[in-house]
């Protein structure tokens, strides 16, 4: 019924759309990154690796629903690309790292500038989100680091050490004594 071109140009097409299509796990990803809170470090910025493990330990003692988990990017390049498109809500940089990630120098010169905000320090380290990070979220996160648990932490307040960036407007309102904000939609 079918002739042997048919046949063998099906063929061709449906190994073409199972190499296109079939091995990509883009869904698994997104759907990994909606379940989780990824925290980001990076290679390149040895230090933040180590602590965001110990970050993720005191987030999900405090907040288990947020299922916080490390997540870690081999270059600053891929670090700039996953929170400016939005694909990963926190980072953690080093001051020098992080004031050059949001004003495009240093190792980000060839990616600009990204926009962010400060969630929490941490000595010499800097909590960034994307954007867009809910307001709800960050003010939990920095009522977690305020609390006297995080001490060992080395936490302190973005407002006494305003030296990078702006800080998230759900991280001023919990400094600030507010109520947690509505989730957004």
């Amino acid at each position: 019924m079918f002739g042997k071109l048919f046949t063998l140009r099906l063929a061709f097409i449906f190994f073409i759309y199972i190499l296109l299509v079939g091995h990509s796990p883009w869904g698994q990803y997104h759907a990994y990154r909606q379940q989780h809170l990824l925290i980001m470090s990076t290679r390149e910025d040895a230090p933040t690796y180590p602590f965001s493990k110990i970050l993720i330990e005191v987030i999900n003692q405090a907040l288990p629903e947020a299922s916080a988990r490390p997540a870690r990017a081999r270059t600053f390049k891929r670090v700039q690309s996953l929170i400016s498109t939005g694909q990963i809500p926190l980072v953690l940089l080093s001051k020098k790292n992080a004031r050059a990630f949001i004003n495009g120098t240093g190792p980000f010169r060839k990616f600009g500038k990204t926009k962010s905000f400060v969630i929490y320090n941490f000595g010499d380290l800097i909590l960034l989100s994307e954007i867009n990070f809910p307001n709800r979220h960050a003010w939990q996160l920095t009522k977690v680091f305020m609390d006297p648990i995080s001490e060992s932490l080395n936490a302190k307040s973005p407002l006494k050490t305003r030296q990078v960036t702006d800080i998230h407007k759900g991280t001023l309102m919990a400094l600030n004594g507010e109520s947690i904000p509505q989730l957004e939609q």
